[in-house]
């Protein structure tokens, strides 16, 4: 893993991280590091705004038991979303010094709770789900090496996707 300037990095809009056309170079991918359940997973960094202390979060009634609360940041609502379950992992801990990532493009106004936010790194190797790995999750959409363990590039807008589908399904059967 080598740190490389942001210029060089993709932009922002860009489809997620994708293996190097034949001969061309691999691409670099820019990656926040989180903990999910006590497993360590990435983020490709061009699907995230910011992350944020949560605060005291606010209850919500009725809300899908993924949906945490909401926050204010900077005048902003965000339902503030815990992917775990989905992952099949133990709930995220949401208390005042909680984490969570703020999701690209603004308009989603969601953010993702997690245990931990251990860094951001850059990597030089992808290996798509086409590769041999040992282990996979549903919603990963590869594998970045890190200290010779692979860890789930997680795609993150499936993720929210899968949530909201599963709120206006419930929202159906309580009507």
């Amino acid at each position: 893993m080598k740190t490389e300037p942001s210029a060089a990095l993709p932009e922002r809009g860009e489809p997620p991280t994708i293996p190097a056309v034949a001969g061309g170079p691999a691409p670099r991918i820019r990656a926040c590091l989180v903990v999910l359940g006590g497993e360590q997973f990435a983020i490709d960094v061009r699907r995230l705004r910011e992350v944020m202390v949560v605060g005291k979060p606010t209850a919500v009634p009725g809300a899908p038991s993924f949906v945490r609360g909401v926050a204010n940041l900077r005048g902003e609502v965000l339902a503030l979303l815990d992917i775990a379950a989905v992952l099949g992992l133990p709930a995220c801990r949401v208390g005042p010094s909680s984490k969570a990532l703020v999701l690209e493009p603004a308009s989603s106004q969601v953010a993702i709770v997690v245990d931990d936010v251990v860094g951001l790194e850059t990597f030089d190797e992808f290996r798509s789900h086409d590769d041999a790995a040992s282990t996979t999750h549903a919603f990963g959409v590869g594998w970045l090496e890190r200290e010779g363990r692979l860890l789930t590039l997680l795609d993150v807008p499936q993720i929210v996707e899968t949530l909201r589908i599963r709120a206006r399904e419930a929202a159906t059967c309580r009507a």
